[in-house]
C-alpha cells in the first residue's frame, strides 16, 4: 500500500537521485549497499513502477522517477521545516510565521517591523503573502497563513477581526487636474469624473459604501440620516472568494452572496430613479454641502461610481491615472503606494461629506492560539508602526491578542 511509503524512502530516492550510484549514495546516508538497495526495491514494489533505469554502470531516474522527485524534495523540505519550528517554537526562540496581508500593510508598514524583528529574532522565518481583503481571510480561515493585516471583509465562522487602524478615504488623480490643489472634495464632485477603480474583491468599494450613505448637506462621518440608502458591507458586492466559498456548500457563504446580488440589482435600480435628481455638485473649494429640496431622491454617491477600467492591482490603477484615463478613490496609506507606479505626477485630496474612512485590522481564528514567536511580532507591529513616516491621518487603535 502506498501508506506503507515513509520519509526514509524518500530520502533514500533523493539521495540515489542526487549521486548517480547506489553505492555513493549509501555512503552518505550511512546505509549498506544492500540495505539501501532493499529500500529502493520495496519503495518501486509498492509504487508499482521503476523509480531507475539500471545498467551496468550507471542508475539514471526512470521517466516517472523524474516527474517524481520534485515532489520528493519539496516533502523532505516541509517535513524538516516543520521539524525545525517545532523545536524553534518549544524553546521559545524562532519557527515561522505566515502573514497574509494587503499591498500597503506590506510595503508600508511591515517592512520597517521585519528590519528590527529579524535582528532581534534570527531563528524565525517569516512568509508574507500578499492578497486582497478577502483573500486574507480566506487564507487565515484555511489555516494557510497564521494571521493577517487588512481590511474587514464578509463574516467567515470562526475569524475574528480586531481592528488595528484607519486611513481616511481620497481622491487619487494627476497632478495637473482640477482637484490637485483642493484642500478637500465632496464624494457628489465625483459623479461627472471619468472612474477607474479597484474591482470589488479588493474590498475597497465595499468599505466605502460600508460607512454611511450621503444625504444632502450632512456633512461629518455619514451617519444615518433621512433619505440615506444603508450599505452593509457583505451586501455591497459579490466577490469571486464569495462565489467559491458559496459553490462549496457553506451556508454563510450562499446567504451572503444571495444578499449582495440582491443589492447590487436594488443599487442599480436606486440609482436609476435618482439620476434625473442628482444633487448640486459642490462649486466651492472647501467641499460646501450639496442641495436636498422636498422630496428629492438622495443616494449615496459611491453607488454611482461606475468604474470605465477596474482592476485588481494598486499601482496598475495609479499608472492608468497618471496617464490620465480616470481619476480614483483610494484609502490613504494605499494612495501613498500607488504613487510609487508614477512618482511626482500624481496627487491624493481628502474627500469629505461623508468622511468615510478604511478600517486595517488583525484577523485571526477564533479557535486557533497564535504561537509565542507571533505575538512577539504582532508586539512590535503595535510598538513601531505608530512611530513611523505614514500619512499623518492614521488612527491608531488599541489592539491586543487574548
Amino acid at each position: 500500500m502506498l501508506s506503507s511509503i515513509s520519509l526514509r524512502h524518500m530520502r533514500v530516492f533523493v539521495a540515489v537521485a542526487d549521486h548517480g550510484t547506489f553505492t555513493a549514495a549509501a555512503e552518505v546516508l550511512g546505509l549498506t549497499p544492500s540495505g539501501l538497495t532493499a529500500t529502493i526495491r520495496q519503495f518501486e514494489d509498492v509504487a508499482g513502477t521503476p523509480l531507475f533505469d539500471r545498467t551496468t554502470r550507471q542508475v539514471t531516474l526512470s521517466a516517472t522517477g523524474a516527474r517524481f522527485l520534485p515532489t520528493a524534495r519539496r516533502l523532505i523540505s516541509e517535513f524538516e521545516e516543520a521539524l525545525g519550528d517545532l523545536d524553534a517554537l518549544s524553546k521559545g526562540i524562532g519557527g515561522t510565521i505566515r502573514i497574509a496581508a494587503a499591498p500597503s500593510v506590506l510595503t508600508r508598514i511591515l517592512p520597517g517591523v521585519i528590519s528590527r524583528f529579524v535582528d532581534e529574532h534570527p531563528d524565525a522565518r517569516l512568509r508574507l503573502d500578499e492578497l486582497n481583503a478577502g483573500e486574507v481571510h480566506e487564507a487565515v480561515a484555511r489555516n494557510e497563513a497564521d494571521f493577517g493585516i487588512a481590511g474587514e471583509w464578509h463574516a467567515l465562522p470562526d475569524i475574528a477581526f480586531s481592528p488595528l487602524f484607519s486611513d481616511r478615504f481620497g481622491v487619487l488623480c494627476r497632478s495637473t487636474h482640477a482637484f490637485a490643489t483642493r484642500r478637500a472634495i465632496a464624494w457628489s464632485e465625483l459623479a461627472d469624473q471619468a472612474f477607474v477603480g479597484l474591482g470589488p474583491e479588493s474590498g475597497t468599494r465595499a468599505m466605502m459604501a460600508a460607512q454611511g450613505s450621503f444625504a444632502g448637506g450632512a456633512g461629518g462621518s455619514g451617519g444615518s440620516g433621512a433619505g440615506e440608502v444603508p450599505v452593509d458591507p457583505s451586501e455591497v458586492a459579490a466577490s469571486d472568494v464569495l462565489k467559491r466559498a458559496a459553490a462549496l456548500g457553506l451556508p454563510e457563504a450562499q446567504m451572503a452572496l444571495r444578499r449582495a446580488n440582491a443589492s447590487e440589482r436594488a443599487i442599480e435600480r436606486v440609482a436609476k430613479m435618482a439620476k434625473p435628481r442628482q444633487p448640486d455638485a459642490v462649486q466651492n473649494g472647501n467641499g460646501g454641502g450639496a442641495k436636498d429640496g422636498p422630496g428629492s431622491a438622495m443616494i449615496d454617491p459611491v453607488a454611482q461610481l461606475r468604474p470605465i477600467v477596474e482592476t485588481s492591482n494598486t499601482l496598475t490603477l495609479a499608472a492608468m491615472v497618471a496617464e490620465g484615463v480616470g481619476i480614483t478613490v483610494l484609502p490613504e496609506l494605499a494612495a501613498r503606494v500607488a504613487d510609487l507606479a508614477a512618482p511626482g505626477k500624481l496627487a491624493f485630496v481628502p474627500l469629505c461629506e461623508p468622511i468615510r474612512k478604511r478600517p486595517i485590522g488583525i484577523i485571526t481564528r477564533q479557535s486557533r492560539s497564535l504561537s509565542p514567536i507571533a505575538r512577539i511580532f504582532l508586539a512590535m507591529v503595535m510598538e513601531q508602526a505608530p512611530k513611523m513616516d505614514l500619512p499623518a491621518a492614521i488612527e491608531w487603535g488599541a489592539w491586543s491578542y487574548r
